[in-house]
């Protein structure tokens, strides 16, 4: 039955597509980790701010100011995606390059910007952005490029 063909299907694949089954669900583990706690991590962690303080204070003032920049930086986030997607296809279109090695390099980008946003941001409110903006691109890779 159809079970069984797919069992048998799945049995049958090459090693390389349980690899790359492996990569993406490990650079969506790091997507939704971005995009579940990255508001909270820019308006605690890098801002210093808790929304459950007295209005006014500055504390409150700083979590107004993290969600803001948390937005900011979605939308810087959004505009890099665009663009590297183009780059993507275009490089795509125009090499040789098997898509694998255009993959990996917006992996390791996203590698990077997390452990850059883990252990040297601090209070560094553009370095924040920054990271958040580039932290896109294993997510645009898995998009852009087809393993079909």
């Amino acid at each position: 039955g159809p079970v069984v063909s797919v069992a048998k299907a799945v049995k049958s694949s090459p090693s390389l597509l349980y690899h790359l089954a492996a990569v993406q669900c490990l650079v969506w583990v790091g997507n939704t980790s971005w995009n579940l706690y990255g508001g909270q991590w820019f308006a605690d962690s890098v801002f210093g701010g808790n929304q459950h303080a007295p209005k006014d204070s500055e504390e409150y003032i700083a979590y107004g100011n993290g969600m803001a920049a948390f937005s900011f930086g979605g939308q810087l986030k959004s505009g890099l995606q665009l663009l590297s997607a183009l780059a993507i296809i275009a490089i795509l279109l125009t090499a040789t390059l098997p898509p694998r090695l255009v993959y990996a390099p917006c992996i390791y980008v996203g590698l990077v910007v997390s452990i850059c946003a883990a252990f040297f941001v601090g209070h560094a409110h553009t370095f924040a952005i920054v990271c958040m903006m580039l932290s896109i691109m294993p997510e645009t890779g898995s998009f852009a490029i087809p393993f079909g």
